[in-house]
């Protein structure tokens, strides 16, 4: 009997010693896609590779700023930046037809400079004076930043930063709550 009970608490608390351990191995070994409004969102990957969706790299979801070049911020977080640096460049990687107001008509950014997704690489040539100053990435719904901002990244960009949720996003949020929202979008 005093057998079965030592081989009893010892197999317990051996189970209780492996299952941190377990945890830890099986969160490590998953992977998801950098947030970007893709279809892929919130899927699990058991494996590090590239988005199905968007062919962005996967990221450990125990970590997910780790093998990221660039950074993801809120509405919030643009506010503190705003208040500490008025050298910021704002890039909007929407078609022309948004930018201008003609196709969508959520606003941008007051002196943005616009170059649609699809025609970053060809004209990355036209950012290069801004290489080492602070870019804010954004678009809409922040489906198209993700992608550009890991370009500016791969090519030497050091400070970039993608708004999350993009324009339809920064909108939903009153005044109250955004101190700068009337300092930075123009109509």
């Amino acid at each position: 009997m005093r057998f079965r009970y030592i081989l009893y608490t010892v197999l317990i608390c051996g189970l209780f010693a492996i299952a941190p351990i377990q945890a830890q191995v099986t969160e490590a070994s998953e992977y998801v896609c950098p947030p970007c409004a893709c279809a892929s969102d919130g899927k699990i990957f058991d494996k590090p590779g590239s988005c199905p969706s968007c062919a962005m790299t996967l990221l450990k979801k125990s970590n997910m700023s780790e093998g990221l070049n660039y950074t993801n911020i809120t509405a919030q977080e643009l506010c503190e930046i705003i208040d500490e640096n008025n050298n910021l460049v704002f890039l909007d990687v929407r078609s022309t037809g948004e930018f201008n107001q003609v196709t969508s008509k959520i606003g941008r950014f007051e002196n943005a400079i616009n170059i649609p997704i699809n025609e970053v690489r060809d004209r990355i040539d036209e950012l290069e004076t801004y290489k080492n100053r602070e870019i804010i990435v954004y678009c809409s719904i922040s489906a198209r930043s993700p992608r550009v901002s890991k370009i500016l990244a791969d090519n030497g960009f050091g400070q970039i930063r993608n708004l999350l949720g993009g324009l339809n996003l920064w909108n939903q949020f009153h005044p109250n709550e955004l101190p700068c929202k009337d300092k930075v979008v123009a109509n």
